[in-house]
């Protein structure tokens, strides 16, 4: 099962590609200083705001930035769905120790979907260890949650140096800058979405984050099968959408 990467991943995250708005222009300035690791700067941060809001990019974007400053090579990525699911098929705990250890020795460490641990002590505890040595040797841990701090169920332990960090609130992009992710998410899949097209399919698909990828997959598949550029028809082909919709 692969848990981690090195940043930065395939797709491109970092500050600059960001799409920012007024509303959070100054989570995104105190991310980029969390990644600098000045003085006086927390050891942990954590950011909460509904799916699909930025927050994985902004993770992206941190360990991107980490990587950027001498001597800290290394900045890994850790997905706490896949790591409930590791800690429950591990046969014991110092496995699950040596495995963990790279983590502990990185310059940066990012946890991303962490309450889905909510409710799962075992895999909390672990991540309450992590959080622990990655700060004792004077590195950084930033998380993702969808969840506000008031709503997090961790253990009593790992809540509290959770909240000794950083917990900052990323909030959607507005409507005037949606279009602008559309046309990065659709870049990530290293396909280009005109301008017009991005605006149309925001007009006509759900808005959430995973129904926008699923139909920009459909329109990349046909794309590639009938070697077309990506246009309103096209895009009506691959979505089912009558003509005059």
């Amino acid at each position: 099962m692969q848990l981690r990467f090195h940043f930065p991943k395939n797709i491109d995250f970092n500050f600059e590609n960001f799409v920012l708005d007024n509303k959070n222009s100054e989570v995104v300035a105190l991310c980029r200083a969390f990644s600098l690791r000045s003085k006086g700067q927390p050891a942990s941060l954590a950011l909460y705001g509904p799916p699909g809001c930025g927050k994985t990019h902004l993770l992206g974007a941190m360990g991107d930035y980490v990587k950027k400053i001498p001597g800290n090579d290394k900045a890994l990525y850790l997905d706490a769905i896949a790591l409930k699911k590791w800690v429950s098929q591990t046969g014991s705990y110092d496995e699950l120790k040596e495995r963990l250890r790279e983590f502990e020795e990185a310059s940066f460490v990012a946890i991303d979907n962490l309450d889905s641990l909510i409710g799962d002590e075992a895999a909390q505890e672990q991540v309450f260890h992590l959080y622990n040595a990655v700060t004792q040797n004077g590195s950084a841990l930033a998380t993702a949650l969808v969840t506000a701090p008031a709503g997090w169920n961790f253990i009593p332990e790992l809540k509290t140096r959770l909240l000794w960090g950083q917990a900052l609130e990323l909030k959607p992009v507005g409507d005037d800058k949606r279009a602008l992710v559309l046309v990065k998410m659709a870049k990530d899949l290293a396909m280009t979405l005109p301008g017009n097209c991005a605006s149309w399919i925001i007009t006509r698909t759900a808005r959430d984050t995973s129904s926008q990828l699923e139909a920009l997959r459909k329109i990349d598949r046909l794309s590639l099968t009938t070697r077309r550029k990506v246009s309103i028809q096209l895009i009506k082909e691959a979505l089912g959408v009558e003509d005059g919709i």
